[in-house]
């Protein structure tokens, strides 16, 4: 039954990218390239000593927005977030700029404690 499904969705696959005028079937009927620009929404995060770093490194995997979305955390849970990017992650920070974070954070966002 599970070859059955397959064949037909490669089959149906097959069949739409045939159909679909950018295929190589299709070649040289359009040279029309249409493209959409968004707009530039800058993040929504409080001012703050760090906040340069966040927007340009954090964002780097993921949008800035997810911070204020978190519930306010204490020091000690940003710095595993912030490690947890770097170790888990691969996020390109270095150590320097990880306190400069877990700072920012802690202060705009955290509890307190």
């Amino acid at each position: 039954m599970k070859k059955i499904i397959v064949f037909t969705i490669l089959a149906a696959t097959a069949t739409l990218l045939a159909q679909h005028p950018a295929s190589p079937a299709h070649a040289g009927e359009t040279d029309t390239v249409h493209s959409i620009t968004l707009p530039e929404i800058p993040p929504t995060l409080k001012d703050g000593p760090g906040k340069d770093k966040v927007i340009t490194l954090c964002a780097i995997c993921h949008t800035p927005d997810y911070i204020p979305m978190q519930p306010r955390l204490p020091a000690k849970t940003w710095d595993a977030e912030v490690h947890k990017m770097i170790k888990a992650f691969g996020a390109p920070i270095n150590e320097e700029d990880a306190k400069v974070i877990i700072n920012y954070l802690t202060t705009e966002y955290g509890t307190g404690k």
